[in-house]
């Protein structure tokens, strides 16, 4: 069997936090383990549920990869655990408690291959299981199933493929976005479809990136209410005339209105010709580039520290409103500052500022990496951030949280809040946000995230830390 189902009752902890597991971290990653977390005053409104004390390091990473979808009214939720097996869970929300648990899948090569999940119209529930330079596994849950199946045509989908985000459209067609890269090199965006009742397409590139450097291209697919897909990606360029070693950290969005057999950038008659060159696409930021999102020498030395690699991961997943217009968080690394972008009239990119909705609740905390978005039924954006304290500025750096934030259709910030209070020896990070579907729609979304310390990328991604892994029901403000 794929799936080993377990049946399991365990009640909301509130906004008590528990115990973390002690992490057992190998020879190479030098920490002390998280202490035992104390109970706290309430943060946020809505309450907690732990899922699993075994969580891997980057147990419900990564931004692109949706991690929960909706099953008969309960909630079912996907993480990668300490040894890197994808597991799930169906959680009640309204009893409070989980009601069946299982993993899927084999085990999997390193700590980089979560799943991602998407919705269909008939309540399927598909799932592509990550890989790290290799090939997804795609699995489904018919809607009168409560087991995953494998499916005979996904044993291979993608190729050199890492990072998937994987939606289903109204006419029940998987789209996904991944990046390849050979040896480690060469980035390219890459597109596959699979039609209701058809087989996975050939991979397709859509965009070669401008630098041959290994790279993050914060890649994720959206789609809206018209069946229009969005995509968005990291845009790191030279920077002429300053040298070899600079380099600029944008960001580009395609789109497609044919279900992924053509694509364009908004304002262009003709659609591009494939794969693009991503220093021929426009950019959500500016067509010039800002000089606060420039780094003069670009460095990939040392594993634990913050390298320019990391100053790449510049995008949140995209959303799509009520109105048909795309929105998405373009991060700067290197300033700890983020903007939500929403475009109007399908020419111009209006921000707007993240940063003191943020200082409010925690004056001196900056944004980091990762954002995530997602809608309500109402039709406002939801956005959750990663914050830490100025100084602390690695990819999931102890004391790092989470904060929600609400936007309206104006893009004025209504609501803000804590996801849980910051914790100096250990990060509350790696969000996962249950995306919004026009054929699925929710109320608000659930959250799911990691409780525990990041190990880096050392030892071929491939160590014993163990993690919490939480989940935080949709009653934030509107």
């Amino acid at each position: 069997m794929h799936s080993k189902q377990q049946t399991t009752r365990r009640r909301f902890m509130g906004q008590t936090l528990g115990t973390v597991a002690a992490a057992n971290v190998s020879s190479w990653f030098s920490a002390e383990p998280a202490p035992a977390a104390e109970v706290r005053p309430a943060a946020a409104s809505g309450k907690r549920l732990l899922l699993s004390q075994l969580g891997g390091d980057r147990a419900t990473g990564y931004v692109m990869s949706n991690k929960i979808a909706r099953r008969d009214g309960n909630l079912l939720c996907t993480w990668l655990d300490v040894e890197r097996q994808n597991q799930w869970a169906v959680v009640d929300p309204v009893r409070g408690e989980i009601v069946r648990t299982g993993a899927v899948g084999e085990r999997r090569v390193d700590n980089h291959c979560g799943a991602a999940i998407a919705t269909d119209t008939d309540g399927t529930l598909h799932l592509l299981i990550g890989a790290h330079h290799g090939a997804f596994v795609y699995y489904r849950m018919l809607p009168d199933k409560q087991e995953w199946e494998p499916v005979e045509d996904g044993r291979a989908v993608g190729k050199s493929a890492t990072y998937p985000s994987l939606i289903c459209d109204g006419s029940g067609t998987l789209h996904v976005t991944y990046r390849l890269e050979t040896k480690g090199r060469d980035p390219q965006l890459h597109y596959c479809r699979r039609p209701k009742g058809g087989k996975w397409s050939e991979p397709r590139a859509l965009v070669r990136m401008a630098v041959s450097e290994h790279s993050w291209l914060t890649n994720a697919i959206e789609v809206g209410e018209s069946g229009r897909l969005h995509v968005v990606f990291s845009n790191t360029l030279p920077v002429p005339g300053q040298g070899a070693d600079a380099r600029y950290f944008g960001a580009s969005h395609l789109y497609s209105d044919d279900s992924g057999l053509t694509w364009r950038q908004f304002g262009d008659a003709e659609p591009l010709t494939l794969p693009a060159d991503a220093r021929g696409l426009k950019r959500i930021e500016s067509p010039a580039m800002p000089p606060e999102r420039i780094e003069a020498h670009y460095s990939q030395s040392g594993a634990l520290a913050l390298t320019s690699y990391y100053h790449k991961m510049a995008l949140s997943n995209p959303v799509v409103d009520q109105r048909g217009r795309p929105w998405v968080v373009l991060h700067n690394i290197l300033t700890g500052d983020a903007l939500l972008y929403r475009c109007e009239d399908e020419r111009r990119w209006v921000a707007i500022p993240l940063r003191e909705s943020v200082q409010a609740l925690l004056p001196g905390y900056r944004i980091r990496h990762c954002g995530q978005l997602s809608r309500h039924r109402v039709g406002t954006i939801e956005v959750v951030l990663m914050v830490s304290p100025e100084a602390e500025v690695a990819w999931g750096a102890t004391g790092t949280t989470l904060v929600r934030l609400v936007v309206d259709a104006d893009g004025r910030i209504t609501h803000q809040e804590m996801v849980c209070p910051p914790e100096p020896g250990v990060p509350n990070w790696l969000p996962s946000l249950e995306r919004w579907y026009p054929h699925a729609p929710i109320e608000r979304p659930a959250l799911l995230y990691t409780r525990g310390i990041n190990a880096g990328g050392g030892a071929k991604n491939i160590n014993d830390v163990k993690t919490e892994v939480w989940l935080q029901l949709p009653t934030v403000g509107s």
